[in-house]
Formats: structure tokens, C-alpha cells, sequence
């Protein structure tokens, strides 16, 4: 299955998971760190699940109306018949749907991530083989430096500074790659972030100086 990738902010919104164990606590976890507001339907949740703070929780049997303001829709249950009412409804209502496990009833599937900050990584088989992904992922994670997410928050700092400064548009893409560069983030490695941070400060300064 060939899949768009997207990246879809869900802060505030309201996202509905549907069954109370594990796997459904580790789709609350993952949606609520996005800033979701989410709601669990089951008749019972697992211990971890029904100790979580900041979602809600509605202890009986999932009914169509449970998607009513929703964004998007999660069915985690053990119930095949439930999992296959929960994807005809949402479809019928136009909302995006993942039942876990159940690629052929998803208008979406979830990738396996790995991230560093705000920066991430997504890996996806299609739904052929999320076993596949999750070897994938465990590789990238080994490779990944930890201090690419320090990088990008400085990254982040001097982006509006260099766009705002009088260099002018070529000059502005070359210096912000200079400053993504590897030799950048030996510098924050051997340096630390203080150092890293007014050196790029003087970088800008030197390239407007130099115009």
C-alpha cells in the first residue's frame, strides 16, 4: 500500500480511541503528547490506562455518536466487530480511521517513530510489516545523535534573526545551510550549546558585515 505521508497537528482537537488496554494506553500516550484532547471508550480500562491524567474517560461499549467532534478516530479493541463497525462509521462521517493491526479497515496507518526533540523520523512498511518498522526504527535510534535536537533549537533561535537581517535571499539560504551543516554540530558537540549559540550569533553578524 503506497501511503501520502503527513504530519497533522492535532493540539486541541478531540481524537477518539476506542478499548482500555495496552495497546489502546499506547495510542492514549502518543496522541495526548501531540496535545490531543482524547477521548477512551471502553467498558474497562487497564490499571495504567485508567490512572492516566488528562484524557477522558467514558466506561461503557463504543456507539456511532462517540464521534461526534472528533478529528480522527483509534479502534484498539479485541473485538473484530467492533474494530469493523468503528471503521465503516468513521468512514461514513468522512474521519480519518486506524484500527491497529487491521491495515485493510484503515483510511490510515501510524508509522513507528523516533524522535529527538522535534525532530522525527517516521518509518512506515504500508502496513506490511510493522515487526519490519519497529527493526528499522530500533537501528535509526543507535545512529541518531541526541544532540541533533539541541541543534535544531538553536537552529530555530537564528532562523527569524537571518531572515529578518539585510542579507539578501541567496545569501540568507547559504548561511542558514553553513549553520545546519555537520561541521556545526561537531562544534555543539565538542563546544556545548552556549558556545555553539554565539558562535552562530557571530556568523550572522560577520555575513551582514561582509555585504
Amino acid at each position: 500500500m503506497k501511503c501520502f505521508p503527513i504530519n497533522l497537528d492535532i493540539e486541541g482537537k478531540k481524537v477518539l480511541v476506542v478499548g482500555g488496554g495496552q495497546v489502546a494506553r499506547r495510542k492514549v500516550k502518543s496522541l495526548a503528547s501531540c496535545g490531543a484532547r482524547v477521548t477512551v471508550v471502553s467498558p474497562c480500562f487497564c490499571k495504567s490506562l485508567a490512572r492516566m491524567k488528562g484524557i477522558h474517560r467514558v466506561t461503557r461499549r463504543y456507539r456511532k455518536a462517540d464521534l461526534a467532534g472528533a478529528c480522527l478516530v483509534v479502534g484498539a479493541t479485541d473485538s473484530q466487530e467492533v474494530n469493523r463497525r468503528i471503521s465503516e462509521h468513521a468512514k461514513t462521517v468522512g474521519l480519518p480511521v486506524n484500527i491497529v493491526d487491521q491495515p485493510n479497515l484503515c483510511t490510515f496507518t501510524v508509522p513507528a517513530v523516533v524522535s529527538r526533540g522535534d525532530i522525527l523520523i517516521a518509518i512506515s512498511t504500508g502496513g506490511g510489516s510493522p515487526a519490519l518498522s519497529g527493526r528499522i526504527r530500533r537501528h535509526i535510534e543507535k545512529h541518531f545523535d541526541p544532540a541533533f535536537a539541541t541543534h535544531l533549537e538553536l537552529l530555530r533561535q537564528m532562523r527569524p534573526l537571518v531572515r529578518s537581517s539585510s542579507l539578501n535571499l541567496s545569501q540568507r539560504s547559504a548561511l542558514l545551510k553553513t549553520m545546519a551543516s555537520d561541521k556545526m554540530l561537531r562544534i555543539l558537540k565538542k563546544k556545548g550549546a552556549a558556545f555553539t549559540g554565539r558562535h552562530l550569533l557571530q556568523m550572522l553578524a560577520d555575513s551582514v558585515k561582509a555585504t
